[in-house]
């Protein structure tokens, strides 16, 4: 029997997201409405964390039995000290957001990574030997620059307010994957002079989102007809940046794209079901006001 409504009983399997903040986040209502589309009994749940809180959760957590959870800001680098091992893509970025917990031991994967990419291979979108603007240089940038050289993507420009956190994370990822990069300083002179050659952009900054919303990283007259715009901001579901690219006849990647597959990735590790896309996605959009 399919189950209509959220169900919770003995036989009830835990995951959940750790976090701080995590108040807006529309991993929750996601997962549910997969598990219940797919009449599987699990139930996921979101605590906010703090740093100093994380080792005592993730203990707590793993003596509880929870199958899984999902660590968002600011704990994905250092949620690898607390997991007993983690998988390749992991290692390259030095994150991780997702825990599959196998009989006590927690085993850390990134998902970031295929979140990022399955959106570019399902709009078909050629990714070899393509040159990509990098906005920002956080944690989410690090999964884009590995997804992107693993698609043979090798040559990059990165552009930051504080470019020596950009040669922190490049000296970083360089001992891991091997790419070319320019690193600058983020300002419209440097953006008017790397945009110009790039085949691809992606916004990793929190521009365009709350506070920052009705922003564009990037000003409208530097957009291009020949470009991919990514955003991965997903609220508002379109920014400045995307309507500023759609404006230019851009090909536009929506940051709730990434936010679904990157989902339906923890999903399939904890459940060993493939996980209900068209479900995840239309739920993610409703909680996101579309």
């Amino acid at each position: 029997m399919l189950r209509s409504r959220l169900i919770v009983d003995s036989g009830t399997t835990l995951c959940c997201l750790l976090g701080d903040p995590i108040a807006q986040s529309p991993s929750p209502g996601m997962h549910n409405s997969g598990f219940r589309s797919t009449n599987l009994n699990f139930i996921y749940l979101s605590f906010r964390v703090t740093k100093e809180e994380l080792k005592n959760a993730i203990e707590g957590l793993k003596t509880l039995g929870v199958r899984g959870f999902n660590v968002t800001i600011p704990h994905k680098e250092i949620a690898l000290k607390y997991v007993d091992k983690i998988d390749s893509i992991s290692t390259d970025i030095g994150a991780i957001n997702t825990v599959v917990n196998d009989d006590g031991k927690l085993f850390g994967v990134n998902t970031d990574v295929e979140g990022f990419i399955n959106p570019l291979k399902d709009n078909d979108i050629p990714l070899k030997n393509k040159k990509c603007l990098i906005l920002g240089s956080g944690g989410t940038a690090r999964s884009c620059i590995v997804g992107l050289v693993h698609e043979d993507c090798t040559d990059f420009v990165i552009l930051n307010r504080h470019p020596e956190r950009a040669n922190k994370m490049v000296s970083y990822l360089k001992k891991k994957i091997d790419f070319d990069v320019n690193i600058d300083m983020m300002n419209e002179s440097n953006l008017d002079n790397h945009i110009s050659d790039s085949d691809i952009v992606v916004n990793t900054t929190p521009i365009g989102m709350y506070p920052h919303v009705g922003i564009s990283p990037i000003p409208k007259n530097l957009l291009r007809e020949d470009l991919l715009v990514y955003d991965v901001v997903y609220k508002p579901v379109k920014t400045k940046l995307i309507e500023y690219a759609e404006m230019a006849g851009a090909n536009v990647i929506h940051g709730y794209e990434m936010l679904v597959s990157q989902a339906a990735g923890s999903f399939s590790l904890w459940t060993g079901s493939k996980a209900p896309m068209g479900v995840m996605r239309r739920t993610a959009l409703q909680i996101l006001g579309v």
